[in-house]
């Protein structure tokens, strides 16, 4: 689908008696574009394996999500509990960052980071604060041999809407496998400045499925919480964080908390929850 085939058009239907209408925002071309390249090879992962303890899984027993089925979002929406540049802040599809909220401190991520490749020469943007640290882990992977790349990063609240459009004109309007895949506006990881998508030339810096089996992928999952960045979307847990399993999704909490998150033997979502 071309990007100018998906700028203002509007999709309405018909879901469990209510009506959705869905419109894209005016934004940059270069802004829609870059989100439409980021996107449009994402496919799902399998699910079959839990990974495990050293990846920042829960060890017990945990809870369901509420809602039933587990991609749909609560009818009482709440607005996050911290401050959005809050390491701890809690970004689900029951609590809500503003429309307004854009980190201060955000810099370009490949001017910044060596040995780390912006897939389509994208200015990608991430907070400052975590730049040493990101820094850190990419040296280490490069020593062990492995090459990363990054496939997207901060999403502002109107890119991210445009993002959520597209995958429910991908997905013929339907609202419920589109939960499952992409955030509503508001509700991404990606507006905190924090998160981040990462990739391989070992599949051609594409995004989606096939990046969980490479050793770029397995060795993230070993390794990224000793730098601070921890999975968001783990296999097994779809019922708990409300979203397929993403093996590239990372999102960055800082050292102690990632170790006591470890420690806890808890995924993201509910290490977040105890916080909040």
């Amino acid at each position: 689908m071309g990007v100018g085939k998906i700028i203002n058009t509007i999709i309405a239907f018909i879901l469990s008696a209510n009506t959705y209408t869905v419109v894209y925002t005016q934004e940059s071309r270069e802004e829609i574009e870059q989100t439409v390249i980021l996107s449009k090879d994402i496919v799902q992962e399998t699910t079959e394996e839990k990974v495990s303890p050293a990846k920042a899984v829960a060890r017990n027993p945990v809870p369901t999500s509420t809602v039933s089925p587990w991609w749909n979002y609560p009818s009482d929406i709440k607005n996050v509990t911290r401050r959005g540049d809050d390491f701890l802040v809690l970004v689900n599809k029951e609590y809500q960052l503003p429309s307004t909220y854009a980190p201060t401190d955000l810099v370009s991520i490949c001017s910044n980071v060596t040995n780390l490749r912006c897939v389509n020469d994208a200015n990608f943007l991430i907070r400052s604060i975590l730049i040493a640290d990101l820094q850190e882990m990419v040296n280490a992977a490069t020593q062990d041999g492995l090459d990363l790349s990054i496939r997207s990063a901060y999403r502002s609240y109107s890119t991210q809407q445009s993002t959520y459009n597209y995958w429910l004109s991908v997905n013929g309007g339907n609202v419920g496998v589109t939960d499952q895949i992409s955030a509503r506006p508001g509700h991404s990881q990606h507006q905190l400045g924090t998160t981040l998508d990462f990739s391989s030339a070992e599949i051609n810096d594409g995004l989606g499925g096939t990046f969980a089996s490479t050793q770029a992928s397995k060795w993230l999952a070993n390794n990224a919480w000793k730098y601070g960045f921890v999975i968001g979307y783990p296999a097994g847990y779809e019922s708990v964080t409300g979203y397929m399993y993403e093996s590239w999704h990372y999102r960055y909490i800082g050292k102690a908390n990632a170790q006591e998150m470890l420690n806890n033997g808890m995924i993201l979502e509910l290490y977040l929850r105890s916080k909040n």
